[in-house]
């Protein structure tokens, strides 16, 4: 009996090891997608690599240079994880395969940042990433978006031409995009952190906000409309800017932009009134 019983409490333990085991991240990076350029042939792949997760003070890298989209997920996992999809493209498969071949991702300096690619615009390199959630981050890219969700902690981020997607972040996020629309979905009920600052020159603003969220809320447009279906109290006219307390008030959640019409929407996604 009593062998018996200590077969199951190490059968228990063994089990609760492996709940407690994050399940492996699932990426959706492929190469299913990829695309032709002017007519060139193409060629692409796809590396995954392990990296350790960031020490305290330090700040992940990563640099997504002349061509290249970046996606981070923030997960439960140790570790960060990184599946980097490598294209290019050519007169010939033999010559675009060959550029593919030459570009390495360098890790080294807790930064990710590709090497050996020829000067020209036919190679990009993507990156998809899943870190730990209070990883802190430095991204950046030329051609190319910006997505960042799940993750608390300090974030700051520039593209040029690409649009910017957030999601269930908190911490303090800072960043700007020149050529691109933002797209903010706050979760739970307030900012846990800092606040929130991006701008975007050329580009649409919206906003998915839960109807009981506490901030303080700053959205504008020089050039632009403001529509919205949120259950907010205004006096007099908004016009094309908002800078308003929204529950119980708390950190400062600011998107603007200069050319580009603002939606704003609770996050059940009602119908929706201009003012």
């Amino acid at each position: 009996m009593k062998a018996f019983l200590t077969t199951c409490a190490l059968a228990l333990l063994g089990l609760q090891a492996v709940a407690q085991t994050p399940a492996a991240p699932v990426f959706k990076s492929n190469c299913e997608d990829h695309w032709s350029n002017n007519g060139n042939k193409g060629y692409c792949e796809v590396r995954d690599v392990t990296l350790a997760a960031s020490g305290a003070g330090q700040t992940l890298t990563i640099d997504g240079q002349r061509n290249g989209g970046i996606t981070v997920h923030g997960w439960d996992g140790p570790d960060v994880r990184v599946r980097a999809r490598v294209q290019s493209w050519a007169k010939s498969d033999a010559a675009a395969q060959q550029q593919v071949k030459a570009v390495k991702i360098n890790t080294s300096g807790n930064t990710l940042k590709a090497e050996g690619g020829n000067d020209n615009d036919n190679w990009a390199v993507n990156y998809e990433v899943f870190v730990p959630r209070r990883t802190a981050l430095a991204l950046s890219t030329y051609n190319g978006g910006i997505s960042i969700e799940g993750v608390q902690a300090a974030v700051s981020f520039e593209a040029y031409n690409g649009g910017i997607n957030l999601a269930d972040l908190g911490g303090d996020v800072r960043g700007t995009t020149k050529n691109g629309g933002v797209n903010v979905t706050l979760t739970g009920t307030k900012w846990e952190g800092k606040g929130l600052d991006v701008t975007t020159t050329n580009g649409g603003i919206n906003w998915r906000i839960p109807k009981t969220y506490s901030a303080q809320l700053k959205t504008a447009t020089q050039h632009g409309g403001l529509n919205t279906d949120y259950p907010i109290t205004v006096t007099g006219k908004i016009g094309r800017s908002l800078d308003t307390k929204l529950g119980e008030g708390g950190a400062l959640v600011s998107v603007t932009t200069t050319n580009g019409g603002i939606n704003l929407r609770s996050s059940s996604m009602e119908g929706m009134r201009k003012l």
